[in-house]
């Protein structure tokens, strides 16, 4: 009998605990297994090399309590070898929560066409590779494997735990996502030449070592370390992106991008935690001790203001996050600031509960920013909020040096840029919208310098810029009262 394609779904009968004799599956192409609550293993390997027919007792625990005893009499061959999987190209198995592995070692020659591999949602896998009785220290090659997907695997503790070697020559994504225990990928050594990255729900991982990563704590938090893209979408179960004990591993991020997480809060949290046995350096910057002893402030308050620095982080794009409350919130207790030396755009959209976006202390960091765009904020009072006055001292001009492009566009409660007294230096910014920000009466109390802007496009239509921007908000007001 020769199967292309098997598929399974909803077996949750106790009678069910091998999917399928060797002699149905060897010749299929693709595997599909969703939900068979009772499987204990995919394929029949507790007959092989068995002689003859007969009748085997099983007793399965369904999770809930209730235990099953069943006699399964399937009809085989006289002489049963280690089965052939020559034609298996994709392996796909999820929420069968009795699986503890899916192939035994021996199984492993047999796969040279396998390109995809997805296991999903299995409570007891504690392996995808079972060692055999016999240790054997050959080379294992998979030479088609081009896509592997390890997803809520909560018992798993790798892919293989023997010591023998791997290539993986076409593999080219892995995905690992919610595997709290495990360790190491294999014990041996793993080379995949193509794959330059790890997948993970948090986004995408540098990997100079390939497959070789062994880890001392948990793979989450090993994953922070190598952390270079965030990606979430539709993700309803998290409330911080980044924890206040891991801004410190940031140092390859590059990228965040974040859409529709209905119940994400803060992307970094910053609490006072961080501090407490965590080894938090502080990176005071030199130019600051000198305008703090020129300013003659109080040392001991200084000296409990840390500086966390992001400093391969270029962009930030914020989409369809309605409880989003801060991006970076500042922690007034113990003073934290977080920098971000090299981020080039920021864009903002439809995060109804976001009031601003940075803190007066970060602007100094933004050397690099060149595009910022913020729509559809309705709470959106301003976009650089003013910190409290005890921790601050006087800057005379606040410079955003590369800032070219800025657009507010439906920010209903937008009072201005900043309230506070700072002057702003804005010299390559050439575009500038402000629409429907009706609340909007200044850009800053401070003076604000702008030489390369000449038009602004706002709800009215496009218009010169004679004098400074303060000046053009306030002649607009007067007009339309």
């Amino acid at each position: 009998m020769c199967l292309e394609q098997l598929s399974f779904g909803d077996l949750h009968s106790s009678h069910v605990t091998t999917i399928f004799p060797w002699s149905f599956c060897q010749y299929s192409r693709e595997i599909l297994i969703d939900q068979c609550k009772s499987l204990l293993e995919v394929f029949e390997s507790q007959w092989i090399n068995n002689i003859g027919g007969g009748i085997t007792s099983t007793s399965i625990n369904e999770g809930n309590g209730d235990t099953h005893n069943t006699s399964l009499v399937i009809p085989r061959p006289e002489n049963i070898y280690v089965p052939q999987l020559v034609n298996l190209k994709k392996l796909v198995i999820k929420s069968c929560n009795l699986l503890k592995h899916v192939f035994t070692f021996s199984t492993l020659g047999s796969l040279k066409q396998l390109e995809e591999l997805m296991i999903h949602t299995c409570k007891a896998m504690e392996v995808i590779v079972k060692k055999d009785n016999e240790e054997q220290r050959n080379v294992v090659d998979f030479p088609r494997l081009k896509s592997l997907e390890l997803k809520n695997l909560p018992n798993l503790k790798g892919f293989f735990l023997g010591m023998n070697d791997f290539k993986w020559q076409l593999l080219e994504k892995v995905m690992i996502d919610y595997c709290p225990k495990m360790m190491v990928f294999t014990s041996g050594q793993s080379t995949a030449l193509k794959l330059n990255y790890m997948h993970t729900s948090l986004g995408k991982h540098s990997l100079e070592c390939g497959l070789n990563f062994h880890v001392t704590r948990n793979f989450h938090e090993w994953s922070f370390h190598n952390l270079i893209e965030v990606h979430m979408e539709w993700k309803s179960d998290v409330k911080y992106v980044i924890p206040s004990n891991e801004l410190l591993h940031l140092k390859k991020l590059v990228w965040i991008k974040l859409n529709d997480c209905r119940n994400l809060e803060e992307v970094f949290e910053v609490e006072e935690a961080m501090e407490e046995g965590l080894g938090l350096e502080l990176l005071f910057r030199e130019e600051k001790e000198e305008v703090i002893a020129m300013k003659g402030i109080d040392s001991g308050l200084v000296k409990s203001q840390t500086v966390v620095e992001i400093p391969n982080l270029t962009q930030v794009e914020l989409k369809d996050l309605h409880n989003l409350k801060y991006i970076w919130k500042s922690n007034h207790h113990v003073r934290r600031m977080l920098e971000f030396p090299n981020l080039t755009t920021i864009s903002i959209v439809n995060c109804g509960r976001l009031e601003h976006v940075f803190t007066s202390s970060m602007v100094g960091s933004l050397q690099q920013l060149q595009d910022l765009h913020i729509s559809d904020c309705p709470n959106m009072e301003v976009i650089v909020r003013l910190e409290g006055e005890e921790f601050e001292y006087d800057v005379t001009v606040k410079e955003i040096e590369c800032l070219k492009s800025m657009r507010l566009e439906k920010l209903e409660a937008l009072e201005g840029f900043c309230l506070g007294e700072d002057n702003f230096l804005l010299p390559l910014l050439e575009t500038l919208e402000i629409k429907e920000c009706p609340k909007i009466t200044i850009f800053s109390k401070g003076q604000v310098a702008t030489p390369t802007l000449n038009v602004i496009d706002t709800s009215f239509g496009r218009c010169y810029i004679r004098e400074d921007i303060n000046h053009f908000i306030k002649t607009k007001l007067d007009e339309v009262t």
